[in-house]
C-alpha cells in the first residue's frame, strides 16, 4: 500500500464534482476542497492515474498525483483554527 495525495484544478463545476466522485469511490478522502488522500495498491493507483488522464480535457485543468511513504506522511503538519478539522499533527493556531 503507498499512500496518494491528488490535487487537482479543474475549471468545469461539473467536471469537477464528477473527478471528486471518482475519487471517493476509489477510496480516498478529502482534506480540502481540491485535495484527497488515502492509501491504495498498486492496481488502486493505477486506476487513480487513468481517471485522473481522463479528466485533463483542455489546457486550464491540471492534476497532481504525489506518492508518498508512510515516513514522509508521518512527517507533514496541518494547521488549523478549525476544532471540527483536528486530525495527527495538527497544529492550532
Amino acid at each position: 500500500m503507498v499512500r496518494v495525495v491528488v490535487v487537482y484544478d479543474i475549471s468545469d463545476d461539473r467536471k469537477r464534482v464528477r473527478l471528486a466522485n471518482s475519487l471517493k469511490r476509489l477510496g480516498l478522502s478529502r482534506i480540502q476542497r481540491s485535495a484527497f488522500t488515502g492509501k491504495v495498491t498498486s492496481s488502486g493507483l493505477k486506476d487513480i492515474m487513468r481517471i485522473c488522464e481522463l479528466f485533463v480535457t483542455n489546457e486550464s485543468d491540471i492534476i497532481h498525483v504525489f506518492t508518498l511513504c508512510g515516513f514522509d506522511w508521518s512527517r507533514r503538519r496541518v494547521f488549523s483554527r478549525s476544532h471540527s478539522q483536528v486530525t495527527e499533527n495538527v497544529v492550532m493556531v
